[in-house]
């Protein structure tokens, strides 16, 4: 059990007051911290949001992710979830079958799902889309992923990636309104996928390169859906850098080092994208009920 003094609100990011949503009640929130009531009365003198004896579930996951305990529910989550970058260079790049269905789990009248399109970098998707976005409750495919890990020519870009490892930014889970927000990066040094990748898309660009984000899922991860950038280096070549991966690897004891290598822009074979930038949904509904992704290995057949 974590106690009032091993837990703290130092470097944390709350929930600003227009976007929180108190949805957690105390006994969730001390299960999820692992902690007991005198812990939380003292996160809550020293800052933390309650309404009403209830709390913000992002702001509890975010400081259990971030509290260094390793007893946390968020924590032993991440653990368990990125112990594939552990893995060596050849599972990182391999070709995988997959199969892949998105379903919105909702029965309203109008649904957009984007359309899964590993054919971007080299993979294959059956049947072949003929468009990127479609108006379907389900969508489904076998799709086939590779990795690529290639080395970043351009010093320049080289030092964008550095200089994002160097700004000591923690991942954090942030109301929708501000998941592309990119400042939030600098001012705060917290960040989603999107609003990372949109910070590194940024500055590529402002140095001269040609940088577009790119959303999609990946697989194994939590939160399914990601964002990383796409630029194209010195030698013309379009190649992937995921400033998200690289920052989660860091945390991760005998990760491989191709994830956190500046000088490699890696595409592992996790990566399935869609032809959307950030600012895209993968599903547009009309409701609040969930859209769920499946993505599961496929047996090959001899």
């Amino acid at each position: 059990m974590t106690t009032a003094t091993a837990l703290s609100l130092d470097g944390m990011y709350l929930i600003p007051p227009e976007h929180h949503v108190p949805d957690t009640d105390r006994a969730t929130a001390a299960e999820l911290l692992g902690c007991d009531d005198r812990a939380i009365d003292a996160l809550v003198h020293d800052g933390l949001t309650v309404s009403g004896d209830r709390f913000d579930g992002r702001d509890l996951f975010n400081l259990g992710l971030h509290s260094g305990t390793g007893r946390t529910v968020p924590e032993q989550a991440f653990a368990f979830s990125l112990r594939w970058m552990r893995a060596s260079a050849d599972a990182l790049l391999s070709p995988r079958t997959l199969g892949f269905t998105l379903t919105a789990d909702c029965a309203c009248a109008d649904v957009t799902l984007a359309v899964p399109r590993p054919d971007r970098y080299g993979g294959a998707v059956t049947p072949a889309p003929s468009r990127d976005v479609v108006r379907a409750s389900t969508v489904t495919a076998t799709i086939r992923t590779e990795g690529r890990a290639a080395p970043l020519r351009s010093p320049v870009l080289r030092g964008l990636v550095e200089e994002f490892a160097g700004l000591g930014v923690r991942w954090v889970k942030l109301p929708d309104a501000l998941r592309d927000d990119e400042t939030l990066v600098t001012s705060h040094r917290v960040a989603t996928c999107e609003s990372a990748s949109r910070w590194l898309a940024l500055r590529c660009r402002a140095a001269g390169y040609a940088a577009t984000t790119r959303i999609g899922w990946v697989v194994g991860m939590l939160d399914l859906v990601h964002a990383w950038v796409e630029v194209t280096d010195d030698d013309g070549e379009t190649k992937i850098v995921d400033p998200v991966f690289a920052l989660f690897a860091a945390g991760v004891a005998g990760a491989n080092p191709l994830l956190t290598d500046p000088a490699v822009a890696l595409r592992t074979n996790r990566l399935v994208p869609t032809a959307l930038e950030v600012g895209g949904r993968v599903a547009h509904h009309g409701c609040d009920l969930p859209v769920t992704v499946r993505i599961n290995p496929v047996k090959e057949m001899s």
